[in-house]
């Protein structure tokens, strides 16, 4: 298995755990009550692909905006590591994150005739766990193949989340609000072991010198 195969395969999967499209879509249901699903199905796309649009953007200038400010990767690995594992206990207890959308949100979206971008896009699909994987990822790219690696991960999870959304009602109807619950509490525990070994990632770095 090649480096590139190995990334893409590691970010994916990373990815798909973070931005967890199954439990988006009780969600994506909630704050378009009154849309057609054919309106339903252009928010879904369009929300997709500012998501993913936002995700490359990261993953393409990460490496140069964190160097930017100064920003090493052990600080990227353990800050990201904390805010990963945040996320992760929210998910143990089988709800949505607090770092995807608010109830206050929700409430304002319900009002909105288009969500595809606030806050379908951004927040609930690339938010800032979204950013922050991709920017543990992008540091860990070297060349051209590594970039894309990523770069299709990211195609790959974004067109399997407006899948999701573009059959929400289906989805829920299979799966069941307890079956999305089990799910991301599932995806939680595995999130938050990622988590805690980018924490011991970062660590490792910093005290590299000293030993």
């Amino acid at each position: 298995m090649t480096a590139a195969l190995e990334l893409f395969l590691a970010f994916a999967v990373q990815l798909f755990i973070i931005v967890d499209p199954v439990a988006g879509v009780p969600v994506f249901l909630a704050i378009t009550p009154d849309n057609s699903r054919d309106e339903r199905v252009a928010m879904a796309r369009r929300g997709s692909l500012v998501a993913f649009a936002v995700t490359a953007l990261f993953i393409l200038a990460g490496p140069a905006l964190l160097g930017y400010f100064g920003i090493g990767p052990s600080a990227v690995r353990i800050g990201g590591g904390v805010l990963l594992f945040a996320i992760a206990l929210e998910m143990l207890y089988g709800r949505v994150t607090g770092t995807e959308t608010s109830q206050r949100e929700e409430r304002l979206a319900q009002k909105k005739e288009d969500i595809s971008i606030t806050p379908l896009a951004i927040p609930l699909l690339a938010g800032p766990g979204t950013i922050t994987t991709a920017l543990i990822f992008s540091g860990r790219a070297e060349g051209i193949p590594a970039h894309l690696a990523l770069l299709l991960a990211a195609a790959a999870v974004f067109a399997l989340g407006y899948l999701f959304l573009r059959q929400a009602d289906t989805v829920l109807r299979v799966i069941g609000k307890l079956g999305m619950t089990v799910l991301t509490r599932i995806l939680g525990l595995i999130l938050a072991f990622l988590a805690v070994q980018y924490i011991v990632d970062g660590v490792r770095i910093v005290l590299a010198p000293l030993s």
